[in-house]
């Protein structure tokens, strides 16, 4: 037997290998819908700006843009990324959408009404066409259900809860009444997954036995937040918490802002109900919206994307491990007039530093005796302009 050296350039003639080096990857049959790719084929097919731009794909790019048609010219800086599979344009693994089917798309995705930046965040993932942000924008802002629906700002912050580490660790749970129907909210502190059900009474058995179906669906939540009301403050609801064993907490009497995140999904689910005939269609479009973080509930709760009526790739919806980081709370150091703010200017108040000695530093040049003051929180909540309920302990936050 014959060793060939590493570095040997003798190699061998004939190879069991006939694959070839490159692999050759069909993105259309990767599309997780049926017949819709059927009518995206035939729309591509009457396309005439399309069909101009596959045979391009197909032929090669010129040097410029100036030697493209005009139509084709948004597409030149992302030449690289467009192939052709079975009549279908793609851009990376998102479809191009026919000029005849993009106003139904922008309807698919807007079905929910929810606001521009969720709207942007789904079409964005499976979606394209030259001008699709500008388009997606204008077309909500003009959505006369939305306009109907519009809720006023929020007067006053609500207090953050501490971040978590995984999913359904601490759940809101709240009741609320819509057309004389009475719904029960569950919602994820972690993730933002949220889960309704209707009551047939607000009895605290009924309650009781909803929650008994979450926590044997996703497990038992270490601590669960609620208000004061008499389902949830009742002698066989206490009986229920010690006997599953997590922790209640309640929010402060006459004091609702205490357990936001429940009164926030409340809010949120009302106007989805009102604004959709279909309220399960609702809920699952609601669950696959991505949020200012970039990810939506369903992925952060299943480490995963959830299947909806847009046309999306397989690759899309296979599992994919979060960093527990991308869905924390995002603060900002910024530098102004020798100060630094941290996050939001109304929690910090500016102090002196104490004085420190003079010191010589490697320019031969002395620290002043006063240097300038930074932004730290204020322990002193009696000179304080704004309300205490805005004042909160930031010592722990990171200066990076």
């Amino acid at each position: 037997m014959y060793l060939a050296d590493a570095l040997s350039r003798a190699h061998i003639k004939s190879s069991a290998n006939s694959q070839g080096e490159f692999e050759l990857i069909n993105m259309a049959s990767f599309l997780a819908i049926g017949e819709e790719r059927l009518r995206l084929k035939e729309e591509t097919d009457k396309d005439r700006t399309l069909q101009k731009l596959l045979i391009l794909i197909n032929q090669g790019w010129p040097e410029g843009k100036h030697l493209l048609p005009y139509q084709l010219t948004p597409y030149y800086n992302f030449r690289d990324e467009m192939s052709v599979q079975e009549g279908l344009i793609f851009k990376g693994e998102r479809v191009v959408v026919p000029k005849s089917l993009r106003l139904e798309m922008k309807s698919e995705v807007h079905s929910t009404h929810s606001g521009i930046e969720g709207c942007l965040k789904r079409v964005r993932e499976s979606l394209f066409w030259p001008g699709m942000t500008g388009d997606t924008k204008h077309y909500i802002s003009t959505c006369e259900m939305c306009q109907a629906f519009q809720l006023n700002q929020q007067k006053e912050t609500l207090m953050n809860h501490e971040v978590h580490t995984h999913p359904w660790e601490k759940v809101g749970v709240d009741l609320f009444t819509l057309d004389g129907k009475d719904y029960l909210v569950c919602v994820d502190y972690y993730s933002n997954f949220c889960e309704v059900d209707r009551l047939e009474n607000t009895s605290s058995e009924t309650v009781i036995r909803k929650l008994k179906a979450h926590f044997a669906r996703y497990g038992i939540p270490s601590t669960v937040v609620s208000d004061n009301g008499p389902q949830l403050s009742s002698d066989i609801f206490a009986k229920f918490v010690n006997d599953w064993s997590f922790n209640h907490l309640t929010s402060s009497p006459h004091y609702p802002r205490s357990n936001g995140k429940a009164k926030s999904a409340v809010k949120t689910e009302k106007t989805l109900f009102l604004k959709n005939k279909d309220q399960f269609m609702a809920l699952l479009n609601h669950k696959s919206t991505a949020n200012k973080t970039g990810t939506s509930p369903s992925q952060a709760f299943f480490n995963r994307r959830i299947r909806t009526l847009l046309p999306i790739a397989k690759s899309l919806l296979k599992p994919q491990v979060l960093d527990p980081r991308q869905l924390q709370q995002r603060s900002y150091a910024v530098e102004s007039g020798g100060g630094v703010y941290r996050r939001n200017i109304l929690h910090l108040r500016r102090i002196p530093l104490p004085a420190e000695t003079n010191a010589p530093t490697q320019t031969g040049t002395t620290e002043p005796d006063h240097p300038a003051p930074v932004d730290a929180p204020s322990t002193d909540k009696s000179t304080a302009q704004r309300p205490e309920s805005h004042i909160e302990d930031v010592s722990h936050w990171s200066t990076t």
